[in-house]
This record gives structure tokens, sequence and C-alpha cells, in this order.
């Protein structure tokens, strides 16, 4: 198993049409558009996290398509989470009349983590090509990559939290909460999975699978 820093223009449109489509389907439940490019990105960034831990409690998935799938398809997942996550941004925003000094000096803790998740992003983003790649090499660019998405994740979680979850710490009503919920849960069964899985595969054989 290798990484994968190319971009694919076939990937890009295929990642826009899914996007499109969940917001579609969003839209037809009822719900408004700044929930909508709120949760379009969050659902691709879901992707993005499953693909690693699928990879090592499940590396026939690789054997059994071309071109180093699913791989292949991060870098343009996690290129068009940051376009929606900017989009996002820039609505919240405009909602408030761009007094952007004001959100910052009086932000709360979930939003000072959204708003560094989001810098981590771009950044990712931004280096997120081959050029970056043959500049850092492939063991640097991978541990830049992997350790800034998990880092993302998990101040983007703090802000689902909070948006999701009612002061007094109740199960949210809405199902896109729910949804949100298990996204969250799911990622961390598949990197608990995996890594357990690692492990004893350490233990069993005296050395690591050869994707570690």
């Amino acid at each position: 198993m290798t990484v994968d820093p190319f971009n694919r223009s076939k990937h890009h449109a295929a990642v826009v049409g899914i996007s499109v489509a969940m917001a579609v389907l969003l839209w037809a439940a009822g719900y408004a558009l700044p929930r909508i490019i709120a949760a379009v990105p969050w659902f691709l960034l879901f992707l993005v996290m499953i693909i690693g831990p699928l990879m090592k409690l499940w590396p026939s998935i690789n054997q059994q398509f071309s071109g180093n799938f699913p791989l292949n398809w991060r870098s343009e997942l996690g290129i068009w989470f940051v376009i929606w996550s900017l989009v996002h941004v820039v609505a919240v925003f405009d909602s408030m009349d761009w007094a952007v000094i004001d959100f910052v000096v009086g932000m709360s803790a979930w939003a000072f983590a959204a708003i560094v998740g989001v810098i981590i992003a771009v950044i990712l983003a931004l280096t997120s090509n081959n050029a970056a790649y043959q500049f850092m090499g492939p063991k640097a660019w991978k541990w830049h990559q992997s350790h800034g998405t998990y880092v993302m994740f998990w101040l983007l979680t703090i802000h689902i939290y909070d948006q999701v979850f009612a002061p007094d710490g109740t199960l949210p009503a809405d199902p896109l909460h729910l949804l949100y919920t298990a996204t969250i849960v799911v990622v961390v069964a598949l990197h608990v999975g995996a890594f357990v899985k690692v492990v004893s595969h350490y233990r069993t054989h005296g050395d690591y699978p050869g994707s570690i």
C-alpha cells in the first residue's frame, strides 16, 4: 500500500458530483442552505478519515481494484472538503456582516477549534500535490498529511459536539445531528480496530504489516 499525492480531473469531477448529490438530498429533506454547506464538507472528511483504517483492516480492497483504490481518492476528497469548508466560513462571516474582528475576539472554544481546523485544512490542501510530495519526500509528506488530518478532525469534532449536543448533554433529535454523531463513532471504531490489528500482527509475526 502506497501514498497517493496525485490529483485527477475525473476524481475531482466525481467528488463534485457526490457533493452536489449530498447537497440535493439534504435540500430535499428540508434543510436550509447554511446547514447544507456545513454538512457536506463534514461527510467528505468522514470519507477521508475511514480510508486509512479500512485499508489496514481489509487490505484486500486495494488488491481487488486497480489504480491504488481507494487511497487514490483521498487528495481529491480532501481538497473539496477544504473548498466546501471555506464556503461555509464565508457564509458564517457574511451572516455576521463580516464582523470578523468581533468574532475572533469573542470566539468560543468550539469556534476557535473550528478556525484552527480550517487553517490546517487549507495548509493540507495546498500541499496535497505531487510537487509537495517530491519536495518533502514520501515519509515526511505522509507524516505531514496524516498527522495534520487527525489533528484537524479532532478539532472539528469539538465544533460538531458543541453544535450537536444540548448544553445538558442530551442526545440530538435532529436526524442530521444523529448522522454526525454516527460518523464520529464509526471513525473512532475503525481507527481503534485498525490499531488493534496492527499490534496483533506485530505480536504474532514480530514485525508490522507492510503498510506501516
